[in-house]
């Protein structure tokens, strides 16, 4: 049996959660999409989204962002 063959049960396994793929796999998976391996481990809809949109920033921005959340996230009483 040829790659092909194989490769479609085991995608499905991954698409159902039934099998996860080893970091290696994740990280190809991840490239061949043009993604963030850490998209794939988001919780909701609303994290992947900022991870998506975050990893298309320049760091600077990134780093701003993060600053911000920071804020927000640790108030000042």
């Amino acid at each position: 049996m040829d790659d092909q063959n194989t490769a479609a049960p085991r995608v499905s396994r991954y698409e159902t959660g039934k099998h996860e793929p080893d970091g290696q796999t994740m990280a190809q998976i991840a490239k061949a999409l043009k993604l963030p391996v850490a998209y794939f481990h988001a919780v909701d809809d609303i994290l992947a989204e900022v991870i998506l949109l975050l990893s298309n920033m320049p760091k600077k921005e990134r780093e701003a962002v993060l600053s911000l959340i920071r804020e927000r996230a640790n108030p000042r009483t």
